[in-house]
Formats: C-alpha cells, sequence, structure tokens
C-alpha cells in the first residue's frame, strides 16, 4: 500500500510536467498569445519534445517498472507531437529530423531483433515446456507464461510479446477449443452473468465507431484515421481474447493451489498454504480505492455486477499477474462462481486437507 501511496503523486507529476511541455508549446506556435516565433524556438522545441520528454517519461514512468521497448513508442510520440504542434515552414528548417527518426526507431528495432533471436534460440525448449504442461490443461496463456518465466526468467520483453501472442491465439485461433484438465476440478464464473453480451455490445461500439470517426479523420489526416483504425481493429480482437479466454478458463482447484483468470487480463497462481480465511462474502457492495489497491476483484464485467460471493484473506501478498508483463501484490480476492454451494465445499475440503500435511 505505501508503494501505491508513492507511486502516484509520481504519476500526477509526469502528467503535470507532460502536460506542461505539451501545453507551452502549443500556446507558442498554435495561438498569438507571444507574438512572432523568435529565433530558435523550433530548436528549443524539438529539445523538449524529442529529449525532454522521452527522458521524464523514462525516469518517472518506466524504469525500473516497464520495458524499455516502450521508450521507442515515447520516442515516436515525441516526434509526432513535433509534427502536430511546430508548423511545417518551421520544420523545415531542420531537414534532419526523418533521418534522426529512423536512427532511433532502427536501434530499437536492432533492440527487438536480438529479443526475437533469445527467443527463437530458446524456442525448442520453450515448446517442449509448453506441451508438458498442456497435457495437464487447457489454460493456454497460464501455460505459455509459465514456459517463459521458466527459460526467459526476467524478460519483460518477452512477457509482452507473451500477452500479444495469446491476445491472437484467444481471438483467432480458438474458436474449435475445448477445456481439458487432467487433475483437480473447474468452475465456471461468467454463465450467469452477462458479460458476453457487455463485451459484444462494446465490440459493435467499436466497430461502429471505427467507420463514423476513419472517414471523418481521413479528410483532416490520413495517418491519425488509420492510426486510429489500427487501435480500434485491436480493441475488438481484445474482447473478442476476452470472451474466449473466459470460457476456455475456469477457475482450477487442485490439492495444493488455486488458479485463478478471470478472462485474459486478470491471472493467479495462489499456492493453498498462502489462503489465511476462506468465506462467504458479508461486506460492502463497492470498494473504496483504497481497499482496490491491494484487492484483486475476480468478478468478470456486468450491466449490474453482483455482490461478490466469497472472500480469500492471504497470509502473504501475493502477485497478481495482468497484462503485457505488468503486476501488482494483493492481501484479498473477491469472486463468484456459477456453482457456488460447490465451490465453497470444495475448497473448504482442499484448505483442511492442506492443513493436515
Amino acid at each position: 500500500m505505501t508503494n501505491t501511496m508513492v507511486k502516484k503523486p509520481k504519476v500526477l507529476l509526469f502528467v503535470f510536467l507532460a502536460s506542461l511541455i505539451l501545453l507551452s508549446n502549443y500556446t507558442l506556435y498554435r495561438t498569438s498569445m507571444f507574438g512572432p516565433v523568435p529565433d530558435g524556438a523550433v530548436l528549443g522545441s524539438l529539445l523538449d519534445l524529442l529529449i525532454i520528454f522521452p527522458l521524464l517519461t523514462y525516469f518517472m514512468i518506466i524504469r525500473k517498472r516497464y520495458s524499455l521497448k516502450y521508450l521507442g513508442i515515447v520516442i515516436f510520440a515525441g516526434f509526432a507531437a513535433a509534427y502536430f504542434i511546430v508548423p511545417q515552414q518551421h520544420l523545415a528548417e531542420y531537414s534532419i529530423l526523418p533521418y534522426l527518426l529512423m536512427v532511433s526507431e532502427g536501434a530499437f528495432l536492432l533492440l527487438e531483433l536480438y529479443i526475437a533471436y533469445t527467443v527463437i534460440a530458446r524456442l525448442p525448449k520453450l515448446l517442449k515446456e509448453y506441451k508438458s504442461l498442456s497435457k495437464q490443461n487447457s489454460f493456454f496463456l497460464f501455460n505459455v507464461k509459465n514456459a517463459v518465466e521458466k527459460h526467459l526468467p526476467g524478460n519483460k520483453t518477452a512477457l509482452i510479446f507473451t500477452t500479444e501472442f495469446s491476445l491472437f491465439h484467444y481471438a483467432l485461433f480458438s474458436w474449435k477449443k475445448k477445456i481439458h484438465i487432467n487433475g483437480g476440478q473447474a468452475f465456471t464464473y461468467h454463465k450467469k452473468t452477462s458479460v458476453n453480451a457487455v463485451n459484444i455490445m462494446l465490440i459493435h461500439a467499436i466497430a461502429i465507431e471505427s467507420i463514423g470517426l476513419h472517414y471523418y479523420l481521413h479528410s483532416w489526416n490520413a495517418v491519425v484515421s488509420y492510426l486510429l483504425l489500427f487501435l480500434n481493429l485491436y480493441g475488438i480482437l481484445f474482447f473478442i481474447a476476452e470472451i474466449q479466454a473466459i470460457r476456455l478458463t475456469p477457475y482450477l482447484l487442485t490439492d495444493n493451489h488455486l488458479l485463478l483468470q478471470t478472462g485474459f487480463s486478470k491471472s493467479m497462481h495462489l499456492p493453498l498454504s498462502q489462503i489465511k480465511e476462506f468465506k462467504y462474502y458479508v461486506g460492502p457492495e463497492k470498494f473504496s480505492r483504497k481497499e482496490m489497491a491491494e484487492l484483486y476483484d475476480a468478478r468478470v464485467a456486468d450491466f449490474i455486477v453482483e455482490k461478490p460471493a466469497f472472500e480469500i484473506l492471504l497470509h502473504e501478498p501475493q502477485e497478481l499477474h495482468l497484462i503485457y508483463g505488468l503486476k501488482r501484490k494483493v492481501t484479498r480476492i473477491v469472486l463468484n462462481v456459477d456453482e457456488s454451494a460447490a465451490f465453497y465445499s470444495q475448497v473448504k475440503k482442499a484448505l483442511e486437507s492442506d492443513d493436515s500435511i
């Protein structure tokens, strides 16, 4: 909780400083507040957007938390900001800019190729490990992630690729897949909810928005319109993957752990020995922001989200795995399942057996 409180002001400070950089440069070129653009102002703006902004993002957001891969995206965003903020007649004086973009992006491409080489070199071991795990169950994301963490430990970029690979697998190649589990008991958590209807509604909304905005933005800027179209298509694939992951990944209870994966975006491998207390939930329907910081809410999206049926308290904070290799620590879990009575009795039985060992 302390770490969360420390990081939040840091993020707010970053948002303030980044907004200040962008707003000051926009005001200089796109308003008449400061009169004619002074000599040398363009060079200062390029310094702000191409050097200061990426360094600010790296030290306040990326460093020690996210993959260095994101710095390439930030540099590209700085170039895009310079392109839209600084008038073209001023940028024309610096014809070297496109080449700088090519060099910087080329450097990150080389980094990506090195990472790809590392993955390919270990691909036989990864495939062997995945096949071994997939014999136990059909939980694709868990099995791929476990294989990557075993043979590429600490490689955050590989975990990002794992998310992308899993997204396309669930969205495009899992329609004929069925659940198979060798050992343990599976409990579905979506059949009594409207989560599929919610996701289908969101897919329709994105599709309609894509058609309208694409034609509107294309008349203004073709690059922006195609970029937005790409992001919307990615969003559609994400929600399709969410639907399929929910269908194919029920909660799994074994003799020594509880495997929880809520759709595509949240998952946890919980040893039963770490469960301090398992009980019916009797608290309020909504959680405060402070509670959410240390809570894994394993319920799926719904038009009217029901009150959690169960609460799990943990002996020690456990890692909750999010998309793109992100993680956070939680001390509580709340969840619903379709067969509440069976789930309660089986978890209690498993906990009693674990205590007796």
